[in-house]
């Protein structure tokens, strides 16, 4: 079957001799296989000796050996104006606070960009071609410019929340956000509602463009039922999912109780937006009621193991996203905010060994199931199951290839998974396509110049040193 081939027979590109692991619905990893690129997409995928021979091809690309997988999807990232202050890492809960009451005073066009540029970056070198926000745009058209110059998926949206409950007596020190945080991104719901089906509209998540509008909720108890209700009406209205916050902390069942007398899924539940067309982040803390409310419902899960670790916020501790997989509830990965690098195969890893440490049982999730929740369901959370997530005839060509000159990549077993999850992880990406276009080519990307980028990022970053202070969060003196 030679889908997607011009008239005269010929396709885009050839990957030849490359060990594949195709992640279709048979998990076939070809120890020496072939993929078949046309028009951006999956034209054949097989053994190489049944696929080389039977193509022409306008370019070829021998691999030798070079480990292929589908480009991965972070389910979860803040790529904005916060990422130019990572580095200088709040040490806790109260110093999170100072930093973002500084970041939200400077926002602006460029600093939004040259935050979610950085992201982007990262997020390509690290083989992710793919991520969702849940709305951390100021100046959404700036993170798109971003998300188009690196040349990746993205699923960005404004900023906003329209609710601050009101329950007496509550600590806000460990939330995932202060009241006066809160405060100063609180926007009307009718505007909310107005920002919502703008960036649908102008973003349109079914007409196949890498940038995709979507519902991106803040949610976290900060969204109204009247925000959620009609943002899933327009999700929708407009084919797209909807994704936010919920059950970050345990703040949240206590404000839920007090505000409605049941816990926040039940909620959520109870209102009519828990179904299939919802992707819901974080989920440290749930009932078992909850769990079943969440598989029998068909909603989406993103489990962020490194943001809960580093805050401590209870994923691996009193998280049941092991309980959710069993139960056939879709879980995927998300590299989130301050919590380190935008790095899907650093978070696989962590949720593989995390869960085994706690709970002292081997394997819980094995490094098959981290590397679906990586690819599979991540697209299943993005709402994009029919277009990435696999090396599958029709699909987008979003591919990583790997490298193989570092130790990382030895010993080149047959069975490649456990070694990229356990070993390789994404210290040996090499080339990164998505649709087909190399975005990143051996290493350089291919759309910018990113030493120009870099020198851009350094200097914002510069700004904000000298504003908060160099040494303000630094245990150790710093000597110039």
């Amino acid at each position: 079957m030679n889908r997607g081939n011009s008239n005269d027979g010929t396709v885009d590109l050839l990957l030849r001799h490359g060990r594949v692991i195709t992640m279709d619905p048979y998990r076939r990893i070809l120890v020496d296989g072939a993929i078949v690129i046309h028009d951006g997409r999956i034209a054949r995928v097989g053994p190489d000796r049944e696929v080389a021979p039977m193509t022409t091809a306008a370019a070829i690309r021998d691999l030798g050996g070079a480990l292929v997988h589908p480009g991965l999807v972070d389910a979860h990232v803040h790529a904005g104006s916060s990422e130019l202050s990572r580095g200088m890492a709040p040490k806790d809960h109260a110093d999170y606070g100072a930093v973002d009451d500084w970041l939200f005073s400077c926002r602006s066009p460029e600093t939004d960009h040259l935050g979610a540029l950085l992201s982007c970056m990262e997020m390509v070198t690290n083989g992710t071609t793919a991520y969702s926000d849940t709305g951390g745009s100021f100046f959404l058209e700036e993170t798109v410019r971003a998300i188009e110059m690196v040349g990746m998926r993205g699923l960005p949206g404004y900023a906003m929340l329209d609710f601050r409950p009101q329950v007496p007596g509550r600590d806000t020190s460990a939330g995932a956000m202060s009241d006066e945080e809160a405060e100063t991104l609180r926007t009307p719901t009718r505007e909310c509602v107005q920002r919502l089906e703008e960036q649908m509209t102008r973003y349109p998540f079914r007409n196949g463009g890498r940038v995709r509008g979507a519902a991106t909720m803040y949610g976290c108890m900060r969204c109204s039922d009247e925000l959620l209700v009609q943002a899933q009406a327009l999700a929708r209205q407009h084919g797209a999912p909807m994704i936010m916050h919920q059950s970050w902390d345990p703040e949240e069942v206590t404000i839920s109780e007090a505000l409605y007398g049941c816990r926040p899924i039940e909620h959520l539940a109870d209102i009519g937006v828990l179904d299939e067309n919802l992707t819901l982040v974080h989920m440290n803390h749930l009932s078992e009621r909850e769990v079943d409310l969440v598989a029998h419902s068909g909603t989406r899960v993103v489990h962020c193991p490194a943001a809960s670790l580093r805050r401590g916020m209870g994923a691996i501790r009193v998280g049941a996203f092991p309980e959710m997989l069993a139960k056939g509830v879709p879980v995927a990965l998300g590299s989130d905010g301050y919590s380190g690098r935008r790095d899907v195969l650093r978070q696989a890893y962590l949720a593989a060994v995390g869960f085994r440490e706690f709970r002292g049982e081997l394997p819980v999730l094995t490094g098959e199931t981290v590397l679906e929740m990586a690819t599979l369901h991540g697209a299943r959370a993005l709402g994009l199951e029919d277009e990435i997530g696999s090396i599958e005839v029709g699909k987008r060509a979003d591919l990583v290839v790997h490298r193989l000159d570092r130790p990382e990549a030895h010993p080149r077993f047959r069975d490649p998974v456990d070694n990229l999850v356990y070993f390789r992880a994404s210290s040996t990406v090499d080339t990164v396509f998505v649709d087909g276009e190399a975005v990143l080519d051996r290493g350089a990307f291919t759309r910018f110049d990113s030493e120009e980028a870099y020198r851009r990022i350094d200097e914002a970053a510069a700004e904000f040193e000298t504003r908060v202070g160099a040494s303000t969060y630094a245990s150790w003196p710093l000597v110039d």
